[in-house]
């Protein structure tokens, strides 16, 4: 096994889902807190996919959703990291409106990420009834 392999293998792997509406719905706190945007062109490669970042004050969730068409992996959410203060947030990410829509910035982004701390936890257990009712919630957000 390479030194590659066994980092890797070692690395937990952050919250995924396949859309907004399927992130929203996984947490109702999510649903009616603000958001601090925290970018709108991340990107890796000059051409590359675009990504929106933004951090969730109520969960301290700082996520990434790819823009884009859903066939082309659009709308396809990653947290990056979960930190409650938001000054701190600040400060690990400060010059990222510089950094913005630079190529390989996505990675700065990362890096960045990586500084706040734990990697979000995805929450287990939420009773049928709370996961409804978001679902519910976010669905009448969305048609409006």
């Amino acid at each position: 096994m390479t030194h590659t392999d066994r980092r890797q293998r070692r690395k937990p792997r952050s919250p995924r889902y396949g859309s907004l509406r399927d992130f929203y719905a996984a947490d109702p706190r999510r649903v009616h807190s603000r958001e601090r945007d925290v970018g709108l062109w991340w990107r890796e490669e000059a051409e590359g996919p675009l990504h929106r970042a933004a951090w969730v004050g109520d969960t301290g969730e700082l996520y990434l959703v790819r823009l884009g068409p859903s066939e082309q992996g659009g709308g396809q959410v990653e947290v990056l990291a979960s930190i409650a203060d938001g000054e701190r947030l600040e400060r690990v990410l400060e010059g990222w409106r510089e950094r913005c829509g630079e190529p390989r910035s996505l990675s700065w982004l990362r890096e960045r990420a990586t500084r706040l701390g734990s990697r979000v936890r995805v929450a287990h257990g939420r009773s049928a009834a709370s996961v409804a009712g978001a679902s519910a919630m976010l669905a009448v957000a969305l048609a409006l």
